[in-house]
Parts: C-alpha cells; structure tokens; sequence
C-alpha cells in the first residue's frame, strides 16, 4: 500500500516544532556552526530513533559519526516512494531517508563503498572504526511501494526456536537490505488459542490441536493440526512475548509486521458447538488431515473473525497488511460460494483494519481466478512465488483482475543449503514485467522456504526494488566482492564470477526456481537423483565448472581473512563436496550391477568419507550446527519432559517431518539440511546400513535386506542424544577447503575409452554419464526397465518384436557415450516397451540422439504399439547422448503426460573405425 508520506511529514513537523527538532535536511545544513564535526552532537530527527539504534547493533560506535534526518520531501507529492541519500555535512555523515527503515538501508548503501556490508549470517564490518565521509553523494529511491520478506513457512525452516537476539540481528540485516515488510507469524498461535475458548472449547482442547512451533506453519495454513504433539501454556506465552517483541521493532523501523489473518480455520466439532455454523470438510495433505474450514457466508464467521482481530490487536498489536490463503495446496471448495466467502473474508479484515491490505501467497492456482475477482484491487495485494520458476509464466494482470503483486522468488524449499538461485533471470524479467504496458507490479518478494542462506542472492533481489534497470550481472558481484570482503581481489572476483554463471544463473534448471540438493541427504538408494521429493532431480549446473571457484577462493584465502569470507569459503567448499554425490552415486551403481566388489568398497569408502569431510566442512560455521538447533528449541522448555517434546518437533521437521503416512507421501528428507552433526551421523548412518545390506547381497547373492526408513528415522527424532552435535563452530577451513578440491578430482567420473574399430552394441559399453527418474530402475542392459531393482526387467519387446540386445529406460532420462570421433553410425529400433501396451495406460515419448550437443535426431512423439528404426551420421562426433523425453507438451488428447514410460533403444550399436 503506498506510503503517504506528505500527510506522515505533516504530523513529524508538528510534533518536531514543539521538540525544537530540525525537519529535513534544508532546516539542518542551515548553520552546522563552528564546531568541529568530531565535538557536534549527533542529531537523530524524530521518528529516527530506532535507525541510530540499528546503526549502533551493526557499527557500534562508528554510528558515532551519523546524523539521521527525515528526507525532505516534496510538498507537491502526495505519495513519495521511499528515497534515502548519504552525503557529507558540516564534517559528518548525514543520512536523509523517508523512513528509519529506509535510512538502515542508506547506511548499508554507504558501507559497501567503503568496502564494508551488512547482509544474512555474517557482515563485513568494523563496529568503533573510523567512517571516512563520502566523496559525493549517494542516493536511491526505491523504484515499487512493497519490498516483502517471508514465506508462510519461513519461521518452521528457519529456526521456530530463534531468540529474540537472533530475531533482532535479522531484522536489522531485512531493513539493511532494503525490505519494508515482512511476514511475522510468531504468537499467532496465541490468538487462536484466545478466541477458540469463546466459542466452546476448552483450554487443554486447544492446546492439542495447536501443534509444536516447527510445525505450526502448515497449521496457519490450513494443512494440518496438533502435531508432533500440542502445545503448553509455557510456550504459548513465550511465544506470544517473542511475536510482540518482533511486530513491536518492525514498527519502530517504520517496517511492516504482515500478520496472519483470519479465514475459516476452526477445530473439529465447531459446528456442534456454534449455532449457524457451515463447515466444509477439507480432507487430506501430504499423509495429514486438515483441520475444517468454517464457510466464511455462514452467520458465526463475523463474529468469530472479530474477536480474532481484536485479540490479535491486544496480544501483536495491529498491522496494515494481513495475510491469508484460502484453499492452500489442494484446499476443497466443496459447496462452498468461494467468491461470496472471499468477500466475507475481507468484509471482516476491513470492519476491524479499514484500509488494511489482505495479501495472498501467488502459488500453483492460488489465487484462484474467481478469488482474485472478487477481492477489491485496492486492499488487496498478491506475493507472486512463482515469477522466475517457469518461462511461459505471465498475464498475471488477467488472471488477477488487476490485483497489484509482487515480482517473488522462492529459491529454497525446505530450507536447503544448497547455493542457487535464478539471479539471472530476475536481472531480465523483473524488469520486463515491472515496465510492460498495464504492469499491475508494484513490489518484490523475497520468500525462501528456509532464510540465512545464499546471501549474494537476497542482496541482488533486494537491490532490484532500488536500482534502475538491468545490471551487468559480472559486474555486479565484482562490487559484491568488495563490499563483502572490502579488497578488490581477482581471484574472489573470478570466483564469483563462476558462481553466477553456475549456480545463479541455473541452464539446466527448466521448471525449478532452486538448484540442486545434495544426495548425502536423501535416504539411500541407488537410483537417487534428489534428497526431496519435488527437487531438481539432476544437476541444475556443470558441476566441474561450479568447482573453479573454489580453486579461486582457496587462491584468494592468502590474502582475505574476515568473516564473509570465511563463511563463503566454508558455503562453496560444502556445495563442491555436495556435489561430489551426484558424481559419485551412478558409479556405485555401476559396480554393484556389474558385481565388482573391489570397485564397489572403493567407493562406498569414498562415498563415506566425503560425508565426514562435508560434516568438518560445515562445522566450521555457527549457522550450521544441528546441535545449536536443538540446543535453541531446548532452550524454549518449561521443563525436562517440554524440552524431549520440543527436540522432538526440531528434530522431525529437517528429516521425517511426520509419521511413515507423510513419508510416504514424500514428506522424508523434504528439509534436508547439510548441518555438523547431521550430516556426519544421521546421513552418514543411512548410507553406511545402505551399503552393509548392498554388500551382503554381493558376496551371499540374492537380494539386499529391504530396510524401513521411516523407521531408522523415527530412532533419531525421537532420541535425545546430542553427543556428536556440536553447539560451537571449529576447524580450519582453509584446510578443508583445500581437501575439497581434492575429494572433487577424486569423484570425477573417469572417461571411458572410445571403441575399438567394428561394431559395437551400446549395452555393451560403459557410460560415460546418465540421467535417470528418482526412485525408479537404472537403466538396464539387453532387457526392459522394471521396477526400482537392476536387473527386474523382461525382455525387450517393441510393436510384437522381442530384441535380444538394447538398453531399457524409463523416461525422462539420458545417458552418453564417449565416442571419441572414432565412429561413423549410430543406428537402433526405438519405441515404447510393449509392457506398456495395455488398458488405461497411454504411454507417449520422444527419442532424441545428441551429438557433442547438437540435436542429430528427434523421433517426434511415439506412442505404444508402434516402432521407428533409425540412422544417424556420427562422424566426428566425441559424445553421443541417447534421451528420452516424457513429452509434457504433447501428450495424447484427453490425458495428461506420463513420467516414467518405459521405453527401448533395441539393437542400439555404433559403427566405428
């Protein structure tokens, strides 16, 4: 909502003229008087307060030297956007800004020409030093009225248990970056917990259906109810201080807490206890019942939001931007008239907060056009999730009638530690959307699932809002190095560089909005492509050039020593180790099937170690200690028995995150976090079971032991044993660092050698690299794919024919030979297996054969029944890549495209020599 902030300068004038404050920046350069600057007393116009307070929480002292002014606006202006400018007055550095929060940023605008910077996790100052001023003037005005922060599940990924002195710190670093507004569902619980007794409930039946802190999230959002277990008194209360605490400084900042609002959540039986009460079931999510949705239409639902507002008002205080989604995830309509129930809604967001902004999450169909319609376009405002994550994404100003919305990216899910984002596609199509004719864009929104994490990434989006048009992006992070390192240094430049031809610009990353997890973290098997289950399941980047800007940074740590660079060092050494899994685990595979067991021991030996050194890696840095995780929610207790409880809750949302019926929904390993203590005993325990049942099954024969994971989880959630977890950072990075490199040239897949002059079944020879669907069969040699097993297939069988020689593969999937230049001919018989010929099955497929990266053949879509030979000319040609394409855009009519389609390349050979 803009900011009107002529009428706001009216009453600061007012008020300032009885306090004798000077007004603006005119009213204080008028005389600065003969006073040396070091002797003047720093000047703090009202209003400013909590802005020196910041400064002073990030610079100490050195705020010493600031003067904080209210920006002088123009009279004639009836909304100013927010607008900072830094410049030297009367010998001392004078910070004009619209509002506090605004003017942190300024201060952060002037310390990285300094080589300073404030930013997540850790900052590159120099709290008591001398500030120089500056040489010219420098100024921004923000360029959209809303910078957002926060996702709906942010506070279970992030940390539920943080204190309020890491809650501080964070907002400090939100207003430093820019960012006016930020979701803040702390305490919220205690609202409901207030209302609900009004309406026919009991305290202790509240308690239980509120769930522990880790998972209220999903619980605000109407997904699920009273897990791991219910809540106490103890931490309803603590919980209710920590959110007033947090509302109260975001207003201080002149920043907005954007609460939770109030749409229809109620516990079960609420129609038995209200009179003229509608309920609509809203069934499952995810292996969870959600709790009921009371119709917004029906006669109780004023009454009830009422004293929700205004139980909120007392325990939060009130806000101007409220946020609530209804049917999140597959939420029911049922009979419900949604656009009715969407006017009833906001009906009562504006009899008790008239003028208040109802903000909704942009996410899948939500909001659903119909809601979106029935909405006032002027209290009403949209956080897009989904702007950078797919190409044909847009129309937005159709779909929403108008709505104003936010240009949003989510680039983690579940709070993984993995390094990417689309920073390069924000560089072109925040823009392209902002400036098109119609542009309903009037904010950014930065939403990870899990915060303090990729920290170039939350500068670069944060600076779209205060920039005036596309960077160069190279350049960019050469700036980026200075003000994070505060030395212009080459190989820290090329590093970065690197990175953001990687890891932020995502080539491979079609349809994700994140890079790639690691496979340490997901429960073990061989034909794992990703840890969570809705993750990229192949690498997002080229991971051996991801791995020259280690070499880079490992070049520069002779010469930069502070605690950025520390942090960056240790974050790009866990990502090259991290990587090392995806190299790794198809070379595994490969031994097992092909039974080598000296192969197979090498590199599971391998496989482990990496995990020990990725588990050093990480404890090197505070923010990844699993111990300071438990030790936080621990910390929060009233007593022994709470503190079990809420271990518990910490320690299930990063792995099981619920009972085996949520695991098997795909919930497991959904948060995967590569954190000290974690990684080194739940992940590295996984995989070692893994491999004793794999071994077993080599050298006894028949078939591994099947182990339940859900159930070797279940024994770490709910142990209390913490002896390995670390609760303070240690080792040398450097070092490790060093090691890393090593540990990556040892993970490289070696190449095989090109054939031999003749011809050559391609089941005959070794890949040289495969993709394959997580979860289900490798790919299988002279037989069809089967089932998750190596070795499970039937014969190969296509339109009627059985071939006795071909590779059997389930699509989407790739795999490469190297060919050296030595051959002349690929040809084979493609089609779908005729396993997949049968009722209610429509299989449909593209072969595709790729040469040293050009397109050699395209088999258009294939359905079942049917076969197509094929010749292709491969003279010349070092890589031949054979794919198969699940054909998501074309698939049979009336029926949607089907992944894992098991398709044949029979007789598939290359003519060599």
């Amino acid at each position: 909502m803009p900011r009107l902030m002529s009428a706001r300068r009216l009453v600061v004038a007012a008020v300032a003229s009885v306090l004798l404050i000077p007004v603006g920046v005119g009213a204080a350069e008028a005389d600065p008087g003969s006073t040396p600057a070091a002797d003047r007393k720093a000047l703090t116009h009202h209003g400013f307060e909590s802005a020196r307070d910041s400064a002073e929480r990030l610079i100490g002292s050195s705020a010493d030297a600031l003067d904080f002014v209210e920006f002088d606006v123009d009279d004639d202006v009836e909304v100013q956007p927010d607008t900072y400018t830094v410049r030297a007055v009367g010998g001392r550095i004078r910070i004009a800004a619209t509002t506090a929060a605004t003017a942190v940023a300024g201060l952060n605008a002037y310390l990285g020409t300094i080589g300073q910077s404030v930013s997540w996790n850790v900052r590159n100052v120099e709290p008591g030093g001398e500030l120089p001023l500056p040489e010219e003037t420098i100024t921004s005005t923000a360029n959209v009225t809303h910078r957002f922060y926060g996702n709906d599940t942010e506070d279970g990924y992030t940390g539920a248990y943080r204190s309020w002195e890491q809650w501080e710190a964070e907002i400090d670093e939100l207003a430093a970056l820019g960012f006016n507004e930020v979701f803040m569902p702390v305490g919220s619980e205690a609202v409901y917990y207030e209302v609900f007794q009004e309406f026919g409930y009991t305290a202790e039946e509240m308690r239980a259906w509120i769930p522990l802190p880790a998972h209220q999230p999903w619980w605000l959002l109407q997904n699920m109810s009273g897990y791991p277990s219910g809540i106490s008194e103890h931490v309803l209360e603590e919980r209710a201080a920590l959110g007033r605490k947090i509302a109260d400084r975001l207003r201080e900042l002149d920043m907005v807490p954007v609460l939770p609002g109030y749409f229809g959540t109620v516990p079960s039986a609420f129609a038995e206890r209200n009179a003229d009460a509608r309920i609509e079931p809203q069934g499952g999510w995810v292996g969870f019942t959600r709790p009921d949705w009371l119709d917004p239409n029906s006669g109780v639902f004023s009454a009830l939001a009422d004293s929700f507002y205004s139980t909120s008002e007392e325990l939060l205080g009130a806000s101007t931007m409220y946020k609530m989604d209804v049917l999140h995830e597959g939420g029911r309509r049922g009979s419900v008239d949604v656009p009715a129930a969407t006017r009833a809604i906001e009906s009562a967001l504006q009899s008790a907060h008239p003028g208040a902004l109802w903000v909704f999450l942009g996410w899948q169909n939500n909001p659903p056009k119909d809601v979106a319609a029935a909405v006032n376009p002027e209290t009403t405002f949209i956080v897009d999730g989904l702007s950078d994550r797919y190409d044909g994404r847009g129309g937005l100003e159709e779909q929403w009638s108008g709505v104003p919305y936010a240009f949003g990216t989510i680039w983690n899910f579940g709070g993984h530690s993995t390094i990417g984002a689309e920073l390069s596609t924000w560089n072109e199509r925040y823009w392209a959307w902002r400036d098109q004719e119609g542009s309903a864009v009037d904010g950014i929104a930065a939403m990870p699932e899990g915060g303090l994490n990729n920290p170039a990434a939350i500068d670069f989006f944060a600076g779209l809002a205060w920039r005036d048009g596309p960077v160069d992006v190279g350049a960019w992070f050469d700036d980026w190095t200075f003000r994070r390192y505060g030395v212009a240094d080459d190989d820290a430049k090329a590093a970065w560089r690197v990175i953001a031809e990687t890891a932020y610009t995502l080539p491979k990353n079609s349809g994700y909005s994140e890079a790639h997890d690691g496979l340490f973290g997901a429960a073990p098997s061989l034909t794992k492509t990703t840890a969570a289950s809705w993750s990229p399941g192949s690498a997002a980047y080229d991971l051996a050039e991801f791995a020259v800007a280690l070499e880079h940074l490992v070049a520069a740590s002779d010469r930069i020593d502070n605690a950025a660079f520390r942090y960056d060092l240790m974050d790009v050494s866990r990502q090259v180790v991290s990587n090392t899994s995806r190299t790794l685990l198809p070379q595994v595979r490969r031994a097992y099937q092909s039974r080598d067991l000296a192969k197979f021991d090498a590199l599971t030996t391998e496989w482990l170690s990496n995990i020990d050194l990725l588990d050093e890696i990480v404890g090197t840095q505070p923010q990844n200690l699993l111990g300071r995780w438990i030790a936080d929610a621990r910390a929060m207790a009233g007593n022994d028995a709470e503190a079990d409880a809420l271990e518990y809750d910490a320690r299930s949302v990063i792995t099981t995150w619920g009972e085996a019926s949520a695991v098997q929904a795909g919930l497991n390993d959904y948060a995967n976090r590569e954190f000290q203590g974690l990684v080194g005993t739940y992940y590295k325990g996984r995989w070692s079971h893994y491999f004793d049942s794999l071994r077993a099954a080599l050298v006894k024969g028949g078939n591994p032991v099947a182990i339940n994971w859900h159930t070797v989880g279940a024994a770490f959630t709910t142990s209390t044993d913490v002896g390995d977890f670390a609760t303070e950072p240690s080792g040398d990075i450097e070092a490790l660092a060093a090691e890393a490199l090593v540990r990556h040239v040892d993970a490289e897949v070696p190449i095989p050698a090109p054939p031999a002059v003749g011809t050559h079944f391609l089941s005959d020879l070794e890949f040289s690299a495969e993709t394959i669907p997580g979860g289900y069969g490798p790919i299988e040699r002279d037989r069809e794919v089967g089932q998750a097993g190596a070795g499970d297939g039937g014969p190969l069988r296509i339109a009627g024919v059985q071939y006795a020689k071909g590779l059997g593969v389930q699509a989407p999937m790739s795999v490469s030979f190297n060919l050296g230049a030595k051959c002349s001919v690929f040809a084979a018989v493609v089609g779908i297996d005729d396993i997949m010929v049968k009722p209610n099955a429509y299989p449909n497929v593209i072969f595709r054969v790729v040469g040293d990266g050009t397109k050699l053949f395209d088999s258009g879509a294939m359905a079942g029944g049917v076969s197509k030979p094929l010749s292709v000319d491969v003279t010349g040609v070092s890589t031949l890549t054979l794919e198969v394409d699940a054909n998501a855009a074309a698939s049979l009519p009336g029926h949607g495209a089907e992944w894992w389609d098991r398709a044949d390349w029979a007789d598939a050979k290359v003519t060599c020599g």
